[in-house]
């Protein structure tokens, strides 16, 4: 916020009423980072998601036929695509389950983390063609974080294939899996 607020050249509390503003209008959603026992490891500052993709895109210059050739630029879009459309499709299925982020002082970060009471699961998402077990670092320190609680986590990317990455704890998914699951 202080950032923001100093690149706007606006009070803090204005740019916090503003961002409440557009939360209430469904224009953005911000993910609490998740935390075990509340760990000093863990960086305690929201995230924040545009909610509707193709306002994001305008607004950053991207058009459809830019993918293949600017995929790099689409990595923030993409996250925030997804991260709508698994919160969209669990109101569906479980109302207790919990959306958060997930970034440690080290800046190993996972995008969303999902609780349903104790139990943890961790999604990444990558907008490469290919994806390796280094994709999974967040989902390990996920892992290691909760402990028992650790249910299982997916890296989503922009490939075709499905595989485990590790321990079989972690899977990596075709992003087109989201809507076939």
């Amino acid at each position: 916020m202080t950032n923001l607020s100093n690149e706007l050249g606006l009070r803090r509390e204005t740019v916090e009423h503003y961002l409440a503003v557009c939360e209430r209008l469904y224009l953005v959603r911000r993910l609490q980072p998740w935390r075990r026992n509340h760990t000093s490891r863990l960086i305690k500052t929201p995230k924040v998601h545009l909610v509707d993709s193709g306002l994001t895109a305008t607004l950053t210059g991207l058009a459809a036929a830019d993918w293949s050739a600017q995929r790099d630029r689409f990595g923030h879009l993409l996250e925030s695509f997804v991260v709508q459309q698994i919160i969209a499709q669990a109101g569906w299925t479980d109302a207790d389950l919990r959306f958060w982020h997930y970034r440690d002082k080290d800046q190993v970060e996972v995008d969303l983390v999902i609780t349903r009471g104790a139990e943890t699961w961790g999604i990444e998402v990558k907008s490469a063609v290919t994806a390796t077990t280094a994709d999974g670092q967040g989902l390990r320190r996920l892992a290691e974080q909760s402990g028992a609680h650790y249910r299982g986590g997916v890296v989503f990317y922009a490939g075709e294939s499905a595989f485990t990455l590790d321990d079989r704890q972690n899977l990596a998914m075709p992003l087109s899996r989201l809507w076939t699951m």
